[in-house]
């Protein structure tokens, strides 16, 4: 299967778990590579490692959030460059040719889009730069929690030093715990579950499949508003009962 560009903040970005396929790596060595060049970057004054690999997760089939890197163009030539003969030509290839299809694809799309659906996507956009957000929350609320782990078995300047990375690293949630379903909402407004899924996509309230936003999140096939959105769907209700009937 072809490997897919994945929109990120307006710039096309691949999934590392694609370009380990792509240069016959396991992911985890090749995560392994991208920290070491992530931690050269990180010591010099004019590199910024975003423009080239962002942090990012994914689910595995058991359910676990897992870290993976999201690659720019950049990252994908910096990976290129240190790889030698056949794989390094091929991996080259691809990824030059899967970022020229894209830029050619969404000129063309561009080309022929009204402003509400150039609006639209720009929407989703957001939505996915807000999931990225999330999961790079969950990642630091992670770190912190090992960090005052570590800092329960120690002492003096370190316990203090552990503590304070503990604190740099705790960021807040995107979105809020107590979550409704459609039926939920469909029942205190008095229409169908139907009715709330379309409004939902309508408001700008209900995310693309499998990402999260401000309002809410996908589980499986089921999707989850929070209390903003539940508030959103209040302030529409008139409208929303005269759509059904």
């Amino acid at each position: 299967m072809k490997p897919q560009l994945f929109n990120f903040n307006g710039q096309p970005t691949i999934d590392s778990r694609k370009v380990a396929k792509m240069v016959g790596k396991r992911h985890r060595d090749l995560m392994r590579d991208i920290r070491r060049y992530i931690s050269d970057m990180d010591e010099g004054a004019k590199l910024r490692s975003p423009k080239f690999f962002i942090e990012s997760n994914y689910e595995s089939s058991q359910g676990k959030l897992l870290p993976c890197y999201l690659l720019t163009k950049m990252g994908c030539e910096f990976v290129a460059n240190k790889m030698t003969g056949r794989k390094g030509t091929l991996f080259t290839a691809q990824y030059v040719s899967l970022f020229n299809e894209y830029q050619e694809e969404h000129k063309a799309i561009e080309a022929h889009m009204t402003s509400d659906e150039i609006e639209l996507r720009n929407r989703e956009l957001s939505y996915k730069e807000q999931w990225l957000k999330e999961m790079e929350a969950q990642n630091a609320n992670k770190r912190a929690e090992l960090l005052l782990k570590l800092a329960g078995h120690t002492h003096g300047d370190l316990y203090q030093q552990l503590m304070n990375e503990a604190t740099d690293q705790l960021m807040f949630p995107v979105y809020q715990d107590k979550v409704f379903t459609a039926s939920d909402i469909a029942n205190q407004i008095g229409v169908d579950p139907y009715t709330i899924g379309i409004w939902g996509q309508r408001l700008g309230l209900k995310a693309p499949k499998g990402m999260t936003n401000h309002y809410g999140y996908w589980k499986g096939n089921r999707y989850y508003y929070n209390q903003l959105a539940v508030q959103n769907f209040y302030e529409h209700q008139a409208d929303i009962v005269e759509d059904e009937l």
